[in-house]
């Protein structure tokens, strides 16, 4: 394994377990629909497998927590991909995904700022397109299914059982837990990618780990 990745790599990675190790006991929270965002930045895909085996190497590590919703309109698929979760030792967080249905305009190709880009040719192939698709009936849904809640509420009945968590996620509203989890003397590692890591997380943590360099499994 070690030969696959640069030494800076490896001496980063190193150190990061280093610091880890540290700890009486870790839990790790994984809020996976955040995490699979990240590999638009990274340029590759990581396998879930392999973080949370990752994790579970660490002999501290007591509990990993992934969080990810129940896609019920292609339930076979989504419950095959919940049980590779689960088969890799981790506690797997599901409820049902919500699927909202988007406006078919230009906002949902586009930035206002870059339609300001295209020529007037382009902008009249883009309009109609647009009305071709809505035409057409063509009915767009984002899925959602927000963990805050349900990461919230574990790290906090977690709290006596840990000395530290890490946390897989780049969302801003996770801040406020983690402040009374520092409160309490507990290590914050804040796990994430270039960019994407909100600033309330960054005041919070006690140490940024960059995924990139802390991933060792397979990319694809």
């Amino acid at each position: 394994m070690e030969e696959k990745y640069p030494q800076y790599l490896q001496k980063k990675y190193k150190k990061y377990i280093e610091i880890l190790s540290k700890e009486t006991a870790l839990n790790a929270y994984l809020d996976l629909t955040n995490m699979f965002h990240w590999q638009d930045v990274l340029g590759w895909r990581f396998r879930i497998e392999d973080v949370v085996s990752q994790l579970l190497e660490l002999p501290n590590m007591k509990e990993v927590k992934v969080y990810y919703g129940l896609n019920e309109k292609d339930k076979e698929n989504s419950e095959a991909f919940h049980n590779r979760i689960k088969k890799t030792g981790a506690i797997l967080r599901t409820k049902p995904m919500k699927f909202i249905k988007k406006d078919v305009n230009e906002a949902l190709f586009f930035q206002r700022r870059t339609m300001t880009l295209f020529d007037g040719e382009i902008k009249k192939k883009i309009y109609e397109l647009i009305d071709n698709l809505q035409k057409a009936g063509v009915i767009i849904e984002e899925p959602k299914c927000n963990f805050d809640v349900e990461i919230t509420m574990d790290m906090i009945d977690d709290i006596e059982k840990i000395s530290g968590v890490i946390l897989f996620s780049g969302d801003s509203d996770l801040a406020a837990p983690l402040e009374r989890l520092k409160v309490k003397g507990k290590k914050i590692f804040i796990v994430g990618v270039r960019g994407m890591s909100a600033t309330e997380l960054h005041k919070v943590k006690d140490i940024y780990i960059d995924f990139g360099k802390f991933y060792r499994g397979k990319k694809t």
